[in-house]
């Protein structure tokens, strides 16, 4: 109630913020909070990677997953498994490995709670001053982790780096012709937009699965959405990229595989609505964003813990209470 009590005060005042571009939000975000990365307390031990491998009867590629971490030429990582109440072997399988490597940690859902939950699960043990994580049939080539933290530790100002792709089938090999961003032409090579200016305003997630960023940023952004299942990835990229900047790697080279076939969630985007939910999502971060530009000239708060406060408020607010007072 508190909560619609300040918006209704301060909406009428700001009719001007809404149906901005994203430049002029970036703009007056900027003016309001003049916050960066920078100003973020560092969080997490220096130079580790928390790495989370959320599964749910993954079994048949779960052991790829795994080796494609243990073999990260870079060594200072945590590996977090979180069994989302997998009734195959996929829970044995994690064990073992966490019985044998003591970098290796399994998280146990006694039921399917779905992934935002299984992530949020994952992240709240992660120790690492970089987090990423990887679905249970994806694999990182051997560079991978290196050369992203690489990447974050050169880029201060950037929140979160992402990176290529190469498509692989079912069985492993090179997937052809799928069209997505692909380059050179039937090479199987996702080649990502470098920019995010339009991540928040057209209904497409160009961020893709291969990415990194900092526990300071996560610290002030918060959980995935509970709400946001199939989505949870692209909405917080959005809410990421609504306040600090995102990069595309200076390399090229496609250092993640993803891997499509019938049992991915790729696969099952008209089962779970994944296209479908996607204006829905864009209808509300732009109210987010115009929430996040409201001011308050008696607030006490200013810079961070202004920001943190609305961002706070955001994660627990729905559609329909911002749509009946922005």
């Amino acid at each position: 109630m508190a909560l619609l009590n300040w918006l209704t005060r301060f909406a009428n005042k700001n009719n001007d913020i809404h149906h901005l571009t994203f430049s002029e939000y970036k703009n007056k975000f900027n003016n309001i909070y003049n916050i960066s990365v920078r100003d973020l307390k560092n969080l997490g031990e220096t130079g580790l990677v928390s790495i989370v491998l959320p599964v749910y009867n993954g079994e048949k590629y779960l052991k790829h997953a795994i080796n494609s971490v243990i073999s990260q030429s870079y060594k200072k990582i945590e590996l977090i498994i979180v069994d989302d109440g997998s009734d195959d072997k996929s829970g044995s399988i994690a064990e073992e490995y966490a019985k044998n490597n003591n970098n290796i940690f399994v998280i146990s859902h006694n039921a399917n709670r779905l992934l935002p939950t299984a992530l949020n699960s994952g992240f709240k043990m992660a120790k690492g001053e970089y987090l990423t994580w990887i679905s249970h049939d994806n694999i990182l080539l051997p560079k991978f982790i290196e050369k992203m933290v690489q990447e974050l530790d050169y880029y201060k100002d950037a929140a979160m780096v992402y990176g290529n792709m190469k498509l692989i089938d079912k069985n492993g090999n090179v997937l052809r012709g799928k069209g997505w961003y692909e380059y050179p032409p039937m090479s199987g090579n996702v080649i990502l937009p470098t920019g995010t200016d339009n991540l928040n305003i057209t209904a497409n997630n160009t961020i893709g699965a291969a990415f990194m960023y900092r526990a300071s940023v996560a610290d002030l952004i918060g959980e995935y959405s509970n709400d946001r299942f199939g989505i949870e990835d692209y909405d917080y990229w959005m809410r990421i990229n609504e306040i600090f900047p995102i990069r595309h790697t200076e390399f090229s080279e496609p250092l993640y595989l993803y891997r499509f076939h019938d049992d991915s969630l790729t696969s099952k985007d008209e089962e779970l609505g994944i296209t479908l939910n996607r204006p829905k999502l864009m209808e509300f971060d732009e109210l987010r964003r115009n929430f996040l530009l409201l001011q308050n000239q008696k607030d006490a708060l200013d810079g961070k813990e202004l920001l943190k406060s609305k961002i706070d408020k955001l994660n627990s607010i729905t559609l329909d209470e911002l749509k009946k007072l922005l």
